[in-house]
């Protein structure tokens, strides 16, 4: 069938859901998984892939279910399939240890909230970056199950209650940061945020806003963002994105899909980081039963593959020549630890390691500390009003460089 001007279509399961528990060591990865093909996968390719089920005596397509053993059964057929329909595959990871790390860094050092935090420590990316992987290293175990009953408590005051725990055993822990400069500025936000926690915007009285701190939200924002430069890139427009049932987090995955579908196209420039808020627009979301979509199965399929491949399992022939085809015809947003790593070395690392000039060092000494006159205006400025640094009138600030 010609697929010229048929619009694209995302067929959408997810795994590693551990629900409120961010901890599971057995899980330590949420993964998101899409199946995007030129027309309805649903309506051209239903019926081979019935077949498929049928072969193996099976109402559903379930990776985890089938195992090895059976996906090896229907391997040839199952190759052919997906190649047939020309399809193509976008998978999401969120490592939930990163997930966590980055969530504290927000919420204690975002330089609108803390005083004591300098606007180029939270707000231009290499900065930020560099002091949450530094921030990581002084998680430890129960600081982390601390700080997660903090954001998802229901009570505000419980909330506040728990944060100057959260500052103090953060605190504790400093001395394992292994370079000063980290140290100090990690320490002056952390006792800040330990004496004012008021000013911190630690919890909110909406159960989606609650949901939006966990991995299925993050992926699922990553997802979007996929399919969105996926279609620029094709110059197709996403017709309809179909995702496996699940309740917990419907009604917040379909509110942030109408919320980023219908948003302005315009482009937002901050921080020397261009934005643009919009994804997939004109697209339609549905919810739908895995047994009711070969695409969704397909994708089952698929991403438990790709997750045995993750943890280096050795994969069967005809697995491994299904999980080839994958990584051929698809691409990840890696939202960990070694992912983040790599974009930033990708990007900044020449930036960060050439060699600058005297007057370069003398320029940057100079921003350096107007910088810090700034943030001890701001601390201050708080002592005598009690108005967090976003509620203020925006003080002037020079254009961030471009990195």
């Amino acid at each position: 069938m010609g697929d010229a001007k048929l619009p694209l279509y995302a067929f959408v399961d997810e795994t590693g859901n551990t629900g409120h528990n961010l901890f599971d060591e057995t899980q330590p990865d949420f993964f998101t998984a899409a199946l995007i093909s030129k027309g309805n996968f649903d309506l051209y390719y239903s019926e081979p892939a019935l077949e498929l089920t049928g072969k193996l005596g099976v109402e559903s397509l379930h990776g985890k279910d089938l195992g090895f053993d059976r996906i090896e059964a229907i391997g040839d057929e199952f190759l052919f399939l997906i190649r047939r329909a020309k399809a193509d595959f976008f998978i999401s990871r969120v490592e939930k240890r990163y997930l966590l790390a980055t969530k504290v860094f927000d919420a204690l050092f975002d330089s609108g909230e803390n005083a004591a935090v300098a606007w180029h420590h939270y707000n231009l990316r290499p900065f930020r970056l560099m002091l949450a992987f530094k921030l990581a290293m002084i998680i430890d175990l129960e600081t982390a199950h601390l700080f997660w009953d903090c954001i998802l408590e229901r009570n505000e005051e419980k909330a506040y209650a728990l944060l100057p725990k959260v500052c103090a055993r953060l605190h504790g822990n400093l001395l394992r940061i292994p370079d000063e400069r980290s140290r100090e500025i990690l320490k002056e936000g952390l006792e800040w945020a330990w004496a004012n926690p008021e000013s911190i915007q630690i919890y909110s009285d909406r159960k989606l806003s609650r949901q939006g701190h966990f991995p299925n939200f993050v992926a699922f924002v990553n997802l979007l963002e996929g399919l969105e430069h996926y279609s620029k890139e094709r110059k197709k427009r996403v017709a309809r994105i179909t995702h496996d049932r699940q309740d917990e987090f419907q009604k917040t995955l379909a509110m942030w899909h109408e919320t980023l579908s219908n948003a302005a196209p315009d482009e937002v420039r901050w921080a020397g980081e261009t934005y643009t808020i919009q994804r997939v627009v004109g697209s339609e979301f549905e919810v739908k039963e895995d047994s009711l979509s070969a695409g969704i199965q397909v994708t089952d399929v698929v991403l438990w593959l790709y997750s045995q491949h993750h943890k280096e399992k050795p994969l069967p022939p005809k697995c491994a020549a299904i999980m080839e085809y994958v990584l051929m015809h698809g691409w990840e947003n890696d939202f960990s630890f070694s992912g983040v790593e790599r974009s930033f070395i990708q990007r900044f690392g020449p930036m960060l390691t050439t060699p600058i000039t005297d007057e370069q060092e003398k320029s940057a000494r100079e921003w350096m500390q107007k910088a810090e006159e700034r943030r001890q205006a701001s601390i201050a400025q708080y002592d005598r009003d009690k108005l967090p640094p976003f509620m203020r009138k925006a003080p002037h600030l020079p254009p961030a460089k471009q990195a």
